[in-house]
């Protein structure tokens, strides 16, 4: 059985650009639900996808910069 996390890393940088700045919620490496608030995605989940494990996280906003100066 896969680890939970290993089903988000397994999502395509393209499959979730789309969801920049929201939070998603990642169900067997597929994103389940997505949305502005942890709220909206976590109680979408927790009622269309009972007894299941969701990795639920926030996306960075797609003109977030990292500058690494040494």
């Amino acid at each position: 059985m896969p680890s939970i996390i290993s089903n988000f890393e397994s999502l395509e940088e393209e499959d979730i650009s789309r969801y920049s700045g929201e939070w998603i919620a990642v169900i067997d490496s597929k994103v389940v639900a997505h949305g502005k608030s942890f709220k909206e995605v976590y109680s979408f989940v927790k009622q269309n996808y009972p007894g299941k494990r969701a990795l639920i996280g926030k996306l960075p906003d797609a003109n977030l910069t990292v500058l690494n100066i040494h």
